[in-house]
């Protein structure tokens, strides 16, 4: 009795097929602000964060710390766009928004800063740090945000 059917006589299944992953195109992800974290936040989607967090988010995406929102650690996203309380150092492949009702104490490393009136920020600012959060960012994970869907978290947050 051939117990290896299929396997000894050449036959070989055919090769899976890679499926993209799929990119969430509707709105953001809204963590509220009844919602404490302590360790790592990781995510694929669009985030509004309104909780706390005790140390660090890596996003492949648009990240907003919205007016509750509270941060104790380091930021790595593509945008990022900050309302609330950022201590820690924030990491952009593309850009970083301080709006007028954050205090940030931290660092920023992004090739595009914006800083509003009224906006509390201590610590320096790196605009030659192009792709910092591209380069800690798994290599099998494509991004895609489409300009249409970074405007409009930017102007959600504006």
């Amino acid at each position: 009795m051939n117990m290896s059917k299929g396997f000894g006589d050449g036959k070989l299944a055919p090769p899976a097929q890679a499926t993209p992953p799929q990119v969430a195109t509707g709105p953001a992800c809204v963590l509220g602000p009844s919602l404490h974290f302590k360790g790592e936040l990781y995510g694929e989607e669009d985030l509004e964060f309104q909780g706390q967090l005790e140390g660090t988010i890596e996003h492949t995406r648009s990240l907003s710390i919205g007016k509750e929102g509270g941060v104790t650690g380091n930021i790595r996203a593509k945008f990022v766009i900050v309302e609330g309380r950022v201590d820690g150092d924030i990491y952009a492949s593309e850009s970083v928004a301080i709006r007028q009702s954050a205090k940030v104490k931290g660092n920023i490393y992004a090739p595009r800063v914006g800083i509003a009136d009224g906006a509390q920020f201590s610590g320096s600012i790196d605009m030659n740090h192009k792709g910092a959060a591209a380069a800690t960012r798994p290599a099998t994970i494509p991004v895609t945000l489409s300009d249409p869907a970074a405007e409009r978290l930017l102007t959600k947050a504006g």
